[in-house]
């Protein structure tokens, strides 16, 4: 499995383009035209529906795109989606041709493009000036590697220097700083530690920067009982299910006054559940999962929650999702995978209506020549947790969907780092025909 990202990505937001990624609305998902030339071998594990069959309206080349160059790391570039207004609010980060500034995109109404805001050219929100002459263009906006919305439209976002209020008017409020930062890869510096972020109903913050205790006997998170002025440490239960070391938290979230994290192992996985914001905690085991499982999303939709997870099939098969769900967030079982097919989870959003949406992405469909890039194929699901899932294809190329979300009006917005896709409120949901 090719990582598509090298970040562990918060909650989900996004970008528009110079360069069009040739549209795949009139073509077979087979042979979807992508960056070049490339093998006439048939792509693996496309479906026959198109995500247009869906309710999915494409707009090719509408995320303006973020780098100087036409070359972007996997997974880098729109990384989140949040609505904002009568769109969404995209944050991620910009290629300078020096090194990887943050950004943020926005959109008009109709939510058919995301222009970078504040630009390199300075045109829109100010911008930041012109490009130093040896350092880029410096970025602008709200930085962010995890975001959550509040109740009254705030946008609550952590980083690697603490966590940030961002109100609907556009004031900002400056919250408890730390450094939340670990050593990057060789010859990277450091990175952000944040890798999930949650307020139950009450307003309790809880923060995962995958602290533990010493010598890794348990996990700790941060919570917050003053609305993100102050942080406290809180030890999770000792997980004593096997021999093998206390697993990272990989996953986190809140509903009302319950939390649940998750953490994988070798074919098990570990789970902390309160259900009082944070002051008691319980811990359980989940067994029988594959030996390659990296969580990646976990929500609560209707009665239940959900938890998703690529899985790396070492035997040649291609990569899939698992998905587990649980009634109490405490007892977890194997959830409905029918009807996914190959691909790995992205990124999910809850509709209004409960209707999960969730994107994904195939690397391995084809395999590139050695002067081709890596070459990904979208996938959108459409489900409701219960029955079978609706699988529709996004099309190939360079740049695959990177986080979905659903608007404060209803509709639900995809975005990559070339492309949108707009699906509307009133468009026929899981149980639809």
């Amino acid at each position: 499995m090719r990582p598509l990202s090298s970040r562990l990505p918060g909650v989900a937001v996004l970008a528009t383009c110079a360069v069009l990624l040739a549209s795949c609305a009139g073509n077979t998902p087979g042979n979807t035209p992508g960056n070049g030339a490339r093998s006439q071998e048939p792509r693996k594990g496309l479906g026959d529906v198109q995500a247009t069959e869906l309710g999915f309206t494409r707009h090719a080349g509408a995320v303006q795109w973020p780098a100087s160059s036409d070359w972007i790391p996997p997974g880098d570039g729109l990384r989140m989606l949040v609505p904002a207004g009568d769109c969404a609010l995209g944050l991620g980060d910009y290629q300078n041709g020096y090194r990887a500034v943050n950004a943020n995109w926005t959109g008009p109404a109709a939510c058919d493009r995301l222009a970078l805001d504040p630009a390199p050219d300075g045109r829109t929100g100010g911008g930041d000036g012109p490009p130093d002459t040896t350092n880029g263009w410096p970025g602008g906006g709200i930085a962010a590697d995890a975001a959550v919305v509040e109740r009254d439209g705030s946008i609550l976002v952590a980083h690697s220097s603490g966590l940030e209020r961002h109100r609907p008017g556009g004031k900002a409020e400056e919250l408890v700083r730390s450094d939340f930062s670990e050593p990057g890869f060789e010859g990277q510096g450091s990175r952000s530690s944040v890798r999930g972020l949650a307020v139950t109903g009450r307003g309790t913050i809880v923060l995962n920067v995958g602290r533990a205790t010493p010598g890794r006997t348990a996990p700790v998170l941060l919570v917050s009982e003053d609305r993100g002025r102050t942080l406290r440490p809180v030890s999770l239960p000792e997980w004593t299910a096997g021999s093998e070391p206390e697993p990272n938290i990989s996953v986190l979230g809140a509903a009302g006054e319950t939390i649940v994290a998750l953490g994988s192992a070798a074919r098990r996985a570990a789970v902390w559940r309160s259900t009082d914001s944070g002051r008691t905690w319980k811990v359980s085991t989940v067994e029988g999962l594959p030996q390659s499982l990296l969580m990646t999303r976990l929500v609560r939709a209707g009665e239940r929650w959900l938890a998703f997870g690529g899985v790396d099939h070492e035997t040649g098969e291609q990569d899939d999702t698992l998905v587990l769900s649980s009634k109490d967030g405490l007892d977890w079982a194997p959830g409905v995978s029918t009807g996914m097919g190959v691909g790995r989870l992205q990124d999910v959003t809850v509709g209004r209506d409960g209707t999960l949406v969730a994107i994904g992405s195939i690397d391995d469909a084809t395999r590139p020549a050695p002067d081709q890039r890596n070459e990904y194929c979208g996938v959108v699901w459409v489900g409701d947790g219960d029955k079978p899932w609706k699988r529709g294809e996004l099309g190939c190329g360079d740049s695959p969907p990177q986080a979905v979300t659903t608007l404060r009006d209803g509709r639900v917005l995809i975005g990559g780092n070339r492309d949108l896709w707009l699906r509307a409120a009133d468009a026929r949901g899981a149980s639809g025909g």
